[in-house]
């Protein structure tokens, strides 16, 4: 069955794609190139900057030319990038390939869920999506776990070698990806008004939008928030006096929850709703960050740490689902880039607020503020999903 066949392909690209084996060390290879503090944070903002300008077009280019191709371009461009960070000896093209890099991830975010979603809906098969995206997602959880782990250990023998191993796996996941057989949208377009009104009616098939509208920005502040928390992590854990070793212990463990938290979700949908395992996860975000903020003990810290970091990706693969289903198939990629963009601007945004608030506050106090952001969410987006088109 063609189906079969390209889901094959599609979990193969998913496991070769995800053993970026540089992903741990990237910041100290980029010093053990000769680049200061300062211009190692160059190249985060140049990666930023250039995800910010290209997430909408590349998600329109994968709309026009094919979701497949456009994973495949965006997989090909990852490749060159690391060969060319070994290959570059001058610091300014070292700084410049974050933005190649930052341009291959934006070919293929958008694009990857959404060619997942028009090959099950091809066959009738969208109510599978969360089940076999989940598994999915944990998959390449475990692999990008195991990967930082492993490009580690390499390069104590070699800098250069996580990056030329990174460059074959991308091949290859580029190659699993040019097995698959996937008809290219129809570069046909429908007229629309041209203001943003009719732009979403056309594009959003939610009605009320509003309430869509609402349902986004709310899971895009949940989203900036556990992003925020997760990476401030290492300030958290060590105010609460845990070691660096356990530090380091704790985000590899976090990767494995998270692959669990992946897992969790198809089970969790038996019992409960999509609407309802959203405000469950949300609530026990706010409970445990109340409860975080009056542990004194290290290892009852590290463990609810560890539980506070998975969570969220119970709601953010559930909201995917609901998501998926309420956008048009014909402008899906573009719609889901520019999602991205917005997620990763609320993420930005929370993230400057977070440092500003860490100057001021507590950690305790700090930690009482996350359990307010979860408890309003979790208020408002219940609201939003108990309403029905």
């Amino acid at each position: 069955m063609k189906l079969n066949r390209n889901l094959r392909y599609y979990y193969i690209y998913s496991i070769t794609s995800a053993a970026i084996l540089t992903r741990g060390i990237f910041l100290i290879y980029l010093q053990q190139k000769g680049l200061s503090v300062v211009e190692v944070s160059m190249y985060s903002v140049v990666y930023n900057v250039c995800t910010a300008v290209s997430e909408i077009p590349t998600g329109y280019i994968g709309d026009r030319i094919g979701r497949r191709n456009s994973i495949i371009m965006g997989t090909i461009l990852l490749a060159c990038q690391a060969g060319l960070m070994v290959a570059a000896q001058e610091k300014i093209w070292l700084i410049l390939l974050a933005g190649l890099e930052a341009v291959a991830y934006t070919f293929i975010s958008g694009s990857d869920s959404a060619l997942l979603y028009q090959m099950l809906a091809s066959q009738k098969m969208e109510e599978q999506y969360l089940k076999i995206n989940s598994r999915i997602l944990a998959v390449q959880s475990v692999v990008t776990g195991g990967a930082i782990f492993i490009g580690a250990q390499i390069a104590q023998y070699s800098w250069n070698l996580p990056y030329l191993l990174t460059m074959l796996a991308l091949v290859a996941a580029a190659a699993s990806m040019c097995r698959m057989k996937v008809a290219v949208p129809s570069e046909k377009t429908e007229r629309h008004t041209g203001k943003w009104c009719g732009v979403l009616r056309d594009n959003i098939l939610y009605r009320p939008i509003g309430i869509f509208l609402l349902f986004f920005t709310g899971i895009s502040m949940v989203d900036g928030i556990a992003c925020g928390y997760y990476n401030l992590n290492q300030l958290i854990l060590k105010s609460a006096g845990i070691s660096v070793s356990a530090i380091g212990l704790f985000f590899a463990l976090s990767y494995i929850g998270n692959a669990f938290a992946y897992l969790a979700v198809n089970p969790l949908n038996r019992i409960f709703s999509r609407s309802r395992m959203i405000f469950l996860a949300l609530t026990a975000e706010f409970a445990g960050f109340l409860m975080l903020s009056q542990v004194r003990n290290k290892g009852m810290f590290f463990v609810i740490s560890l539980i506070l970091c998975f969570v969220p990706e119970i709601i953010f693969t559930v909201a995917d689902s609901i998501i998926q289903e309420w956008i048009v198939e014909k402008n899906r990629a573009t719609i889901l880039s520019i999602m991205s963009l917005i997620r990763s601007l609320c993420s930005g945004v929370i993230y400057g607020i977070f440092g500003i608030v860490l100057e001021i506050v507590t950690i305790e106090q700090f930690l009482i503020f996350l359990a307010a952001g979860f408890g309003v969410s979790a208020v408002s987006v219940m609201v939003v999903l108990r309403k029905r088109r």
